[in-house]
């Protein structure tokens, strides 16, 4: 389908070929008058969009430049429709780019409400209550009844069920302040967790590879890309065999991997052609605020780049929610990658 960008009224493909040739954009017959008298045109030889108009959808811009060759002898040169349809395909590819965008926003959002409704789903009513109450939102809610002796209908409040409160919970509440709600009355949500990790680092990396297709293959969005797909053997309790495990995985890809490589006051824990890691984890929340501090001494002494992952992260939610928001501001050059396990 193909509109008039003035009023919006349904075209034909034919007006819509002729008038982005003649005027830029697509108008209907009567705002193509109104555009030429503007212009000071005259209104003869005008008439390959009355021809063009036969034209059956199914047919190709080649025809097109075909039917409007043999029928006029004021057709436009077929260099100009050449880059007319060029146009149209960078369109239709800036078109294909935001509807993935769009499709993969919804599956996000799609799939957030499931991690909500598995959650709060493992309360009990009484702890729904209690969110609700510290979130604002009401448990009752009005039905209508009938008076029998009256046969007449009347609005009653009532409490909400359990499945009810869900379903409001699900739509308001935010999905960090549900977990921080969850972990702080002791629900057991520790597999959902994980899914949510894994499902989020599936997605940076997905993104990662949409960043490094665009700019050509950087060494920094290759190292973080390749860093995403690490997987310790387990947990550990000191932060000397994270490091020591992911250098051998590093080291297997970049073979001119360091550790500890001293620049003035700076030892970051890895070093990969000229990018620092920083390696925390178990990470506390006093290991998230060290980072700053580190983040703006090693910008000098590496300007290819800092990276900093974060292993086994006990925090709340809300907790590392917010220093990673602070961190993007701040520090918006430095990459965070946080690992699930």
């Amino acid at each position: 389908m193909y509109y008039c960008n003035i009023c919006k009224k349904e075209i034909t493909r034919g007006e819509f070929f002729y008038s982005m040739d003649k005027f830029g954009r697509a108008l209907c017959r009567a705002h193509q008058e109104a555009e030429r008298r503007s212009q000071g045109i005259s209104g003869q030889n005008t008439e390959p969009a009355g021809v063009m108009e036969e034209l059956e959808p199914s047919e190709s811009a080649s025809e097109v430049i075909s039917a409007s060759d043999e029928t006029t002898n004021d057709a436009a040169p077929k260099s100009r429709w050449r880059s007319l349809g060029n146009t149209f395909v960078k369109m239709g590819k800036g078109i294909v780019k935001g509807v993935r965008k769009i499709a993969d926003s919804s599956k996000r959002r799609t799939q957030t409400r499931k991690w909500k409704e598995s959650i709060l789903r493992r309360m009990t009513i009484t702890q729904l209550e209690q969110l609700c109450f510290e979130k604002g939102v009401s448990t009752k809610k009005k039905v209508l009844e009938e008076d029998k002796r009256s046969d007449e209908f009347y609005w009653k409040e009532v409490k909400c069920s359990q499945g009810d409160l869900v379903a409001r919970l699900k739509s308001k509440v935010p999905l960090d302040i549900i977990i921080s709600f969850a972990e702080r009355n002791y629900v057991n949500i520790k597999d959902i967790l994980v899914d949510i990790h894994r499902t989020e680092a599936a997605w940076e990396l997905k993104a990662l590879a949409e960043r490094s297709n665009k700019n050509g293959g950087s060494i920094l969005l290759e190292l973080e890309k390749i860093i995403r797909e690490f997987v310790p053997l387990r947990r550990y309790d000191q932060e000397l065999y994270y490091q020591d495990t992911l250098a051998q995985f590093l080291r297997s890809k970049f073979h001119d991997t360091e550790i500890e490589v001293s620049r003035g006051s700076t030892r970051p824990d890895i070093v990969v052609k000229g990018i620092a890691i920083e390696v925390k984890g178990p990470t506390s929340n006093r290991d998230l605020d060290t980072i700053a501090n580190k983040c703006l001494r090693y910008r000098r002494y590496f300007p290819s780049g800092l990276i900093c992952v974060l292993f086994s992260v006990n925090v709340t939610p809300q907790y590392y929610e917010d220093w990673l928001k602070a961190m993007q501001e701040t520090h918006p050059d430095v990459r965070v990658i946080k690992i699930p396990l």
